[in-house]
């Protein structure tokens, strides 16, 4: 069977390797609430799916000045997606993938490589000003919770996804951020008026990311080294292959490549409930067959090798 999770390897960029073993007399006025600061922030770069024009909040309702109307819903995320845009009736990753990619994620297995996000960012951006950061593909929010605890400023955090479950999750666990059910293809966002753009093992449009960010805005691309997850693979594929490393061509030239981060340690799962975990929240859940995915989920446990490429590209002009 046919590796699914291959690319095409990077070619004459710095890479940088970072290895780990380890897991990672005045009347004072009370601060605002997580929600009254998200009401206060809604819809600063959020923009209608229709006709593109900023989007504004009006009571539980985001609205354009074409008066084109989405519904916030009560978990806290709104639909950006229109109909006519989906290719199934509920796209993108189930409930029962979510829960499981959840359980996963908060054991800490994938801590490392979310602090160096966070690392790459504070290094970015010292003077700690107040940052735009959104997650393209996010999920059921991890990693936007994750840099929340890490960095220091209250930034303004926001995620997009195609799965409805997704933001559900993500909504109703992280209140003071911004979601929306969009595609990472068409992102409801104003020109150049993100700081940070997350990547995390999703597809995007290099067109809209450049289109998105502010100039000198950071691009974190995290992406699967050689070695990753190889030992799963062994158990999926009869004829297993070291990945290749995505390629540096990108679609627009507003994008500068600035080199790219290794971020790779030994990784040992438990229990069962880890390796069913791991395997939900990526393409070998699909590729393989259900005799193989079924002795997967069987392994009482897995020992096995991370290794994350971190891509830092910035914005150009």
């Amino acid at each position: 069977m046919k590796d699914v999770w291959s690319q095409v390897k990077l070619k004459g960029k710095p890479e940088r390797v970072v290895e780990t073993t380890t897991k990672p007399d005045v009347t004072p006025v009370a601060p605002p609430t997580p929600v009254q600061v998200v009401e206060e922030l809604e819809a600063s770069c959020w923009t209608c799916p229709v006709c593109r024009l900023p989007l504004h909040t009006n009571g539980r309702n985001f609205q354009c000045n074409k008066r084109h109307s989405f519904d916030k819903a009560k978990e806290g995320y709104t639909n950006l997606l229109l109909s006519n845009k989906k290719n199934s009736a509920e796209p993108g990753d189930s409930k029962d993938m979510l829960v499981g990619r959840r359980a996963f994620l908060e054991r800490g297995f994938y801590d490392p490589m979310a602090d160096k996000l966070a690392e790459l960012i504070q290094q970015t951006f010292p003077d700690n000003k107040a940052l735009n950061i959104l997650d393209a593909g996010c999920g059921e929010g991890y990693y936007l919770g994750r840099l929340s605890e890490q960095l220091a400023v209250d930034h303004q955090f926001m995620g997009i996804d195609i799965s409805r479950a997704a933001m559900r999750m993500a909504g109703k666990r992280y209140k003071a951020m911004q979601f929306a059910v969009a595609s990472s293809y068409e992102l409801p966002v104003a020109d150049k008026s993100v700081d940070v753009l997350l990547r995390v093992f999703a597809p995007v449009s290099d067109e809209e990311v450049a289109r998105v960010l502010k100039p000198g805005g950071l691009y974190l691309w995290v992406h699967p080294g050689e070695q990753h997850l190889f030992e799963l693979r062994a158990h999926i594929y009869d004829q297993p292959q070291p990945h290749t490393v995505a390629d540096d061509k990108l679609k627009t030239e507003s994008l500068a490549w600035q080199s790219t981060e290794v971020v790779k340690y030994p990784l040992h799962l438990p229990d069962s409930d880890a390796v069913k975990g791991l395997l939900s929240m990526t393409p070998y859940y699909w590729a393989a067959s259900k005799e193989k995915q079924a002795a997967c989920e069987a392994l009482p446990e897995l020992s096995l090798m991370a290794d994350f490429r971190v891509s830092v590209l910035r914005k150009v002009g």
